[in-house]
């Protein structure tokens, strides 16, 4: 987080502290009033699920006849983005998938241990590859896909298992009793997917490993040759190519833009 960032919370009280929410989640810094930024998120989950709130067609990625209902049902409605298949690209058509390998599958986290649920969190991420691999810190490119559909493409300087480990933390909404401390990013993301995971829709996470980039750079006269971070630039590469081949982002990247225009 940068230096302006600290500076803010630094001069703020306590109790100001309280109704702010900070988190550098690799694509948001937030700091939002929280009674704001709830009326801004229910204004915005409204315009993008009126699609299939408001269409007799069955469209949603899931298939499912009683979509409408389960979502009305649905407690924590407003951290769900409806996925519009109309509106999503199939993994196996997505002209740059031989990019990509399978990673993880994300499924309902039901691990027990002890006759005590093993994690707090409702989905977990099992790896694919080997745990070297996934737990090691380097940048990726990464996409989701939900019953084959590419919801989410995104990258990251922390590895897999950290952008995953920020992802989870959208378990800690209001609505289920918790901090609020979490970016709506992340938010959004891990409660759409429990959403669709109770569906029993199919969710994988597929990746590719940004090659190393070097960069010889001289601080206080020695020469120091560092990996330069370039994981920005490969996100914003092909979600610009996907959003001109398709005519728009993957649906939960609808709040994106991209640092690195083209």
């Amino acid at each position: 987080m940068s230096e302006q960032y600290d500076n803010i919370i630094l001069k703020m009280s306590t109790k100001k502290r309280k109704k702010f929410i900070i988190e550098d989640d690799e694509n948001d810094v937030i700091i939002d009033d929280r009674k704001d930024n709830k009326n801004d998120m229910i204004k915005d989950t409204k315009e993008s699920n009126k699609d299939i709130i408001n269409n007799n067609v069955i469209c949603d990625i899931s298939d499912n006849n009683n979509i409408n209902e389960i979502y009305n049902n649905t407690l924590y409605k407003y951290w769900v983005k409806l996925l519009n298949k109309n509106n999503c690209i199939l993994f196996d058509k997505y002209n740059k998938n031989n990019y990509f390998e399978k990673v993880a599958d994300i499924i309902l986290d039901n691990e027990y241990k002890n006759n005590k649920k093993k994690r707090n969190t409702l989905i977990h991420f099992v790896p694919f590859i080997e745990n070297e691999i996934f737990i090691k810190k380097c940048e990726w490119l990464y996409l989701i896909t939900v019953n084959n559909y590419i919801v989410k493409i995104g990258g990251t300087r922390t590895g897999l298992k950290g952008r995953i480990s920020s992802y989870l933390c959208g378990h800690h909404i209001e609505e289920r009793g918790k901090s609020g401390d979490c970016s709506k990013t992340n938010g959004y993301i891990y409660n759409t997917l429990y959403f669709y995971l109770q569906l029993n829709c199919v969710i994988k996470m597929y990746a590719y490993k940004i090659p190393e980039t070097y960069l010889n750079i001289n601080v206080f006269g020695k020469n120091l040759n560092i990996i330069s971070q370039t994981y920005h630039a490969y996100e914003t590469a092909f979600l610009e190519e996907y959003k001109n081949d398709y005519g728009q982002y993957p649906l939960l990247n609808d709040n994106c833009d991209p640092e690195y225009k083209l």
